[in-house]
């Protein structure tokens, strides 16, 4: 099941209505473990076994740790090995087997071996990373072992932000679990808000561009300024679409008394790898600084035991998006943007590189506009699967092309202009006029309108069937 689905819009009725109306937190505790069974079962029930596998797991090394601390390291790593093996088989080892055929194949040896074709589940890439970052905060002593495992499988199983995040930490989600949540009308308007905002960045802006990059995709030899306006199309598809599923998942959340991270802070706003980085994805960024490149050394090194972890990290966060030489490419790029950004600015006093700079909003306006040249350049590589295609886009002349293809690019151009034009009024209505207008009461009316005209876009462009969010297939 998923949010845009209409039996969602149902269920969530339902599970609200039901949900408050229980006298006690671990009856709805109960109830939210029973509808994420629901949810994430909805198509494949088998899906639940992994799931509640790597719960129990993880479950278990936690309280193992508190009660054998002189074998907590043990705990740990039969942790790591149960969830990165899990994740490793239904993630990697298809695209391993392929490699080592290929090796086989070039040196002429012949082998019987083939894929296995498994089948990749929804989300396991999330909840594996959220169990993992509770038995490592037990190891580390930053956080208490649960022994209550209904608030604990409802902090891993928690169906808003179960299947592409946040990717949250017991600290945040699973402290809210444990304690009684109060209802509050203002909390469920603005859950609403989000909901329907990320709901309308989905089917109106993300599902509209999503065949038009498609198509451009395909093509046997695109023209390069056509590919870089499908790229530009990309872009805008991937953020309307997974900050989308994140503002649904918030607005779910906070309509039942939680609260989750915000996940994107408009990163093409970025005028640097560093600050993208900490715009985009945020808890997964976050979890990859403190889980990966910190314990590699970080930044307390010098600069190439930095751009060591650096490294590290970024090629394993591409690799951790999915089985392709392109996804580690990709990470391999963003480390090499942050490494150059560190190297150019290294000689410069702490207090103007990290200062942005208000003065000189041309200066800030150029630095925003080549880091998001930098990161269309990523999201190319990002796209596209083949690396002999990435080198033909990349061979292209981004100024040559027949007529018929400029014509192509222009209308490609125009669609981009639509679908990125709700995202960039909202943003100036969040910066320039909500802050002056929230406290007239002109806002509720304002507000409502909003609403009503966000539910004429999804039922207008709602498709029966519709494209699953992006973040589904890692």
């Amino acid at each position: 099941m998923t949010f845009i689905q209409v039996e969602f819009l149902w269920l969530m009725m339902t599970v609200f209505v039901v949900y408050w109306a229980l006298p006690r937190r671990w009856m709805q505790n109960v109830l939210l473990v029973a509808v994420s069974a629901l949810f994430y079962g909805w198509v494949h029930p088998w899906f639940l076994i992994l799931l509640y596998g790597s719960s129990v797991l993880d479950y278990f090394m936690g309280l193992g740790m508190v009660r054998w601390p002189d074998r907590k390291r043990i705990f740990l790593l039969i942790s790591m090995t149960g969830n990165l093996g899990m994740l490793g088989y239904f993630k990697y080892v298809d695209f391993f087997i392929e490699n080592f055929l290929v090796v086989f194949d070039a040196i002429g040896l012949q082998t019987s071996v083939h894929t296995l074709g498994v089948f990749l589940p929804v989300g396991i890439s999330f909840y594996t990373f959220q169990t993992m970052s509770y038995t490592i905060d037990v190891y580390r002593g930053e956080l208490q072992p649960r022994r209550n495992f209904l608030d604990y499988v409802g902090f891993v199983s928690f169906f808003p932000q179960l299947v592409a995040g946040p990717v949250e930490r017991a600290g945040n989600l699973l402290r809210q679990m444990e304690v009684d949540r109060v209802f509050s009308w203002a909390a469920v308007r603005s859950g609403v808000a989000l909901a329907m905002w990320g709901a309308f960045k989905k089917v109106v802006c993300a599902d509209t561009i999503a065949p038009y990059v498609d198509k451009v995709f395909i093509l046997k030899e695109p023209s390069g300024p056509l590919i870089w306006a499908a790229t530009l199309g990309f872009a805008i598809q991937i953020l309307a679409d997974f900050s989308g599923y994140t503002d649904i998942a918030r607005g779910v959340a906070r309509m039942l008394g939680f609260e989750l991270i915000e996940n994107f802070k408009h990163p093409y706003l970025s005028a640097n790898p560093s600050e993208f980085w900490k715009r985009w994805h945020v808890s997964f960024s976050t979890w990859i600084r403190d889980y990966l490149y910190i314990p590699t050394g970080g930044s307390r090194g010098g600069f190439w035991a930095t751009t060591r972890s650096t490294f590290i990290a970024m090629v394993l966060s591409g690799l951790w998006h999915g089985a392709a030489w392109t996804f580690i490419l990709w990470g391999a790029y963003h480390a090499a943007l942050l490494t150059g950004y560190r190297l150019v600015t290294r000689r410069i006093p702490d207090a103007i590189r990290n200062a942005r700079p208000a003065g000189l909003p041309l200066g800030e306006a150029a630095a925003v506009v080549i880091m998001f040249g930098f990161t269309l350049l990523g999201w190319m590589i990002f796209r596209e699967t083949r690396l002999d295609r990435l080198t033909l886009y990349l061979s292209q002349s981004p100024f040559s092309a027949s007529p018929d293809e400029w014509v192509a690019t222009w209308v490609m151009l125009g669609v981009c202009a639509f679908t990125a034009a709700p995202m960039v009024a909202v943003l100036c209505w969040e910066r320039f006029v909500q802050p002056r207008l929230h406290t007239s009461p002109w806002y509720l009316p304002i507000q409502t309108t909003g609403w009503a005209v966000a539910a004429l876009g999804i039922f207008v462009f709602y498709r029966n069937v519709g494209n699953d969010f992006i973040y589904f297939q890692f």
